[in-house]
């Protein structure tokens, strides 16, 4: 098994290999077009959408608590409880040259949280 993953790890290597010499990567031309769109309406700003600041409102601080009921939200321990069930088991068994099969239940014990 190990010497399976070592060579389609050595294969799929090579292969990246050679894909990477096969297909070069190609200088990019980096540059703005010079062409006219909605981004030069954007840029032009409007004085009415300025804010001066002269009217004396300073911004004020919201304090959030981010920790308001931590402890409780992750800290809290679901404890473990078992209870008993009835499971259908079924076996198969060959009589007479035919398959037969027969099923019974089977009373387990199954785990869960609270």
């Amino acid at each position: 098994m190990d010497r399976r993953i070592f060579l389609t790890g050595i294969l799929g290597l090579s292969g990246a290999a050679v894909a990477a010499t096969i297909v070069r990567p190609v200088n990019a031309i980096a540059g703005v077009p010079n062409t006219r769109g909605i981004l030069d309406k954007l840029d032009a700003s409007t004085p009415d959408a300025v804010d001066d600041g002269d009217n004396g409102d300073a911004p004020e601080v919201e304090l959030v608590d981010h920790h308001r009921g931590h402890w409780r939200r992750h800290h809290h321990r679901r404890r473990r409880h078992r209870r008993r069930v009835w499971r259908r088991t079924c076996r198969r068994y060959r009589h007479h040259g035919r398959w037969h099969r027969r099923c019974y239940r089977r009373l387990v014990w199954v785990w869960y949280y609270l």
